[in-house]
């Protein structure tokens, strides 16, 4: 569908300004003749130029809406512009049926439609609205809850998603959202099973998988070790999606706090003396080679490092020799401090790295 040559028109008059002329004879405004009336005139003024119109009379207003296309309802013409991506074109059609119609699927679109072009906190409203005439509108629910959040209104959030997967449990979307908000509110045991949930409603959204690893990673211990699979998951199944580069950060974020967890935040010697070889090692090295090796092991380490794996099963092709997961990252470690040591090496090993300048001589 596209959108039609010619442009909806919208319009209210008061009764006041409704010239009696167009009228087969007087009518008292706001009698039932005068709205039948009034609706069959702007019908028929219309249907003459092949229009649909949409004729509403209140206790004070005449509303119209018409449209350019003959035999379609104008419900089905604005849920047509919003399927293909006009909402600017929808929002004032949507808006004058919102005022001339109490359905729950105009509130609804209306609502989505203001969020979807960033008016927040004027969909609340018509969302709000949606509810109350289909309290069982699972998916008003939905944008009710996310709307809250972008607001920073977390118990209303709450409250309305809650609701949503109550009456529909089985969408990703919400069970996602409202697991979201609970990890906000630091009740990680509570959003674990709606993360779950969402992960296993939509196993192909990488979204969903990496809100149920940020949850089992900020609820530590051994769940670590299943966010850390889920992380790996994802840079494998979605290279390329944007959700893979938080994926690597949070695996390399988890390897670390793992790292730090073996000495109980004790400094690591056997970090130390792979620092203090690096160090030895890049003294006699040209920079440039410094470099390509630390760019290697950074491409490398996209994909994640086994840090907590002892076993050397790594090989360079800029650099010799056979290397664990921890002695590539102490590698990277001193090679980005050559050429700059404030740089910010996402490693945690700066104390490591000055206990071994110290040891070979150098002012830490």
């Amino acid at each position: 569908m596209t959108t039609p040559k010619a442009a909806p028109e919208i319009f209210q008059i008061p009764f006041a300004e409704i010239d009696p002329a167009i009228l087969s004879s007087e009518y008292v405004p706001g009698s039932p003749e005068f709205e039948q009336a009034v609706i069959m005139h702007y019908a028929l003024k219309y249907a003459e130029k092949g229009w649909e119109a949409l004729v509403t009379v209140d206790d004070q207003f005449v509303r119209v809406l018409a449209i350019p296309r003959l035999g379609m309802d104008p419900k089905d013409y604005v849920l047509g512009l919003l399927n293909n991506g006009f909402l600017e074109d929808a929002l004032p059609i949507l808006q004058a049926l919102y005022g001339m119609l109490d359905d729950a699927e105009i509130a609804y679109n209306l609502g989505i439609c203001l969020s979807e072009l960033g008016k927040v906190a004027e969909c609340i409203e018509p969302l709000a609205r949606c509810t109350q005439i289909d309290p069982e509108h699972a998916n008003a629910w939905v944008g009710l809850g996310v709307a809250h959040t972008r607001l920073g209104h977390p118990e209303a959030a709450l409250a309305a998603l809650r609701e949503a997967v109550r009456l529909n449990p089985d969408n990703p979307f919400a069970q996602r959202n409202l697991g979201a908000v609970l990890m906000k509110a630091d009740r990680y045991d509570e959003a674990l099973g709606h993360l779950r949930r969402a992960a296993e409603a939509a196993p192909e959204d990488p979204s969903a998988l990496f809100g149920l690893a940020q949850c089992l990673d900020m609820l530590g211990g051994d769940k670590r070790k299943e966010a850390d699979h889920l992380l790996n998951d994802i840079i494998h199944r979605f290279p390329q999606h944007p959700i893979a580069e938080m994926a690597r950060q949070t695996r390399s974020n988890i390897a670390q706090a793992r790292m730090r967890e073996a000495t109980s935040g004790a400094i690591r010697m056997d970090a130390v003396f792979y620092l203090q070889g690096a160090l030895e090692r890049f003294a006699d090295m040209d920079p440039a080679k410094v470099g390509q090796v630390a760019m290697e092991i950074a491409q490398l380490g996209r994909h994640g490092l086994e840090i907590n794996n002892p076993d050397k099963h790594y090989r360079l092709t800029n650099l010799a020799g056979e290397f664990s997961g921890l002695h590539l990252l102490c590698l990277m470690h001193a090679g980005i401090r050559q050429f700059d040591p404030k740089a910010e090496t996402g490693t945690d090993l700066d104390k490591e790295y000055d206990l071994a300048r110290s040891m070979t001589g150098k002012a830490a």
